[in-house]
């Protein structure tokens, strides 16, 4: 062997020990610090910010997306995450997304699970002290979220705020002429001088854009995942939002240009049905939106921090999203075991209104059960606990002293009441009662993870 093949194998072994060494460190750093690094990663991921965390649901459209993206990152100086989700996008969008790591947060889903689960996947990633809500068709602009942060901090009443934009139905549309982005830019920096005298209460804001508290999210919980694909699911949000005793308010001085409904019309033919359906769907959950909106502004707050938790029934049998079954009273949620032959099949509820009641005891499904049967025997007249029914099919429920009016389909059937024997009774006997709060069905979900 010469002197340069005996110089190639000394370099080959000392090579081959270099890497059995590295290997081994590797491993042995791997098998320290993995654990360590997941800790810590489950550690921060509940750190919350003081900023404002931008959620964006997607569907195709990559070019709007990164437009939208590109205009938060030159007109938001504020502290701020952007989010987005992908509902299983069919174009570039998923490499796009790929490319900006580091510079978003991103989860790209398997299947399209509309624009309600997009949003709930985002509002569950989140960690800014506000959640905004933002369309991918939208261009902010100048000045836009400092208006909209300055409109919500204003008030503590103010639980729901939006912008005003060229492409929308309602309040919230501005005629405008522009005819590029460069001069929408121009018209915005006009529009958005800040002004609180433009600032608007109104019964409804549309969903392209939405700016609220993180103590509202915690109260109210997620969008209605039985909305599909999107359309009215705002209108829900909205209406829970005004339940709670909160002001939904137009920011008049803050303006985003609004391609609009751009997923939508890719329905073509569909969305006529799609629309239909929600729409039908919102009235099973909700019945007449007119009563309960009047019913409400005879049962004002008065400084009670209510939950959606206070619109379900006492004693209800909720179950979570690790199929974990409790027993909901006066606040406290109370673990049920022997849940095998429950009388009722318990509520889906997320975690988050879950997370807003206080532990208590367990309690065995027995307790239950017997609290069922003696409700459920119109003998024992009217008592804690008893279904009241007008001569108009009106079904109420006596409650802690109070009549609490069901007020729909959907309440009455995703609680149990369907499966009780209501006591007939007069307008009379009703009115004698005092009102509390109505019964509501909770939102609908079908995410596994929420």
């Amino acid at each position: 062997m010469n002197r340069k093949s005996r110089r190639k194998l000394k370099i080959s072994k000392v090579s081959a020990r270099y890497r059995l060494g590295y290997l081994a460190g590797y491993q042995a750093g791997y098998g320290i610090g993995y654990p360590s690094g997941v800790t810590a990663g489950a550690a921060s991921f509940t750190v919350m910010f003081e900023g404002t965390s931008i959620i964006i649901p997607t569907f195709n459209q990559g070019e709007l997306l990164r437009q939208c993206i590109e205009s938060i990152s030159q007109f938001t100086p504020e502290p701020h995450e952007i989010i987005v989700i992908d509902n299983a996008s069919t174009d570039s969008t998923a490499d796009y997304l790929r490319t900006m790591a580091g510079k978003l947060r991103y989860r790209i889903n398997p299947d399209n699970i509309g624009f309600a689960g997009g949003v709930n996947q985002g509002m569950k990633m989140a960690r800014g002290s506000r959640l905004l809500l933002l369309n991918n068709d939208t261009v902010v602009t100048q000045g836009w979220l400092t208006n909209l942060h300055r409109c919500l901090d204003s008030d503590e009443r103010f639980g729901l705020v939006g912008p005003m934009t060229n492409y929308i139905s309602g309040e919230q549309l501005v005629a405008t002429s522009y005819t590029s982005l460069e001069e929408m830019h121009r018209f915005a920096a006009e529009f958005n001088r800040p002004d609180p005298l433009r600032w608007k209460k109104t019964a409804r804001i549309t969903g392209f854009c939405l700016l609220f508290r993180r103590d509202l999210f915690e109260r109210l919980g997620y969008f209605d995942e039985g909305f599909l694909i999107g359309n009215c699911e705002d209108d829900d949000f909205c209406l829970r939002v005004r339940l709670l005793g909160l002001d939904l308010v137009i920011a008049g001085d803050s303006f985003i240009h609004h391609v609009g409904s751009v997923s939508m019309k890719a329905l073509g033919s569909e969305m006529g049905e799609v629309y239909g359906r929600n729409l039908d769907y919102y009235a099973k959950k909700w019945g007449s939106v007119d009563q309960l909106i009047s019913e409400m502004e005879g049962l004002p707050a008065n400084g009670e921090r209510r939950s959606m938790i206070h619109y379900y029934p006492d004693h209800a049998v909720v179950q979570g999203n690790r199929g974990t079954v409790y027993e909901l009273h006066a606040g406290v949620r109370r673990l049920l075991t022997g849940t095998d032959s429950l009388p009722v099949s318990p509520a889906r509820l997320s975690h988050v209104e879950l997370r807003g009641c206080i532990r208590g005891n367990g309690i065995h499904a027995d307790e239950v059960r017997n609290r069922a049967h003696a409700m459920a025997d119109p003998s024992s007249g009217v008592q804690e606990g008893t279904l009241l029914q007008k001569r108009d099919g009106q079904l109420f429920l006596h409650e802690g002293g109070r009549l609490r009016r069901i007020v729909s389909e959907l309440a009455i059937s995703v609680w149990g009441f369907d499966r009780q024997k209501p006591v007939a009774t007069n307008d009379s006997q009703l009115s004698s009662m005092p009102i509390g709060l109505p019964i509501i069905a909770p939102i609908t979900l079908r995410s596994d993870n929420i």
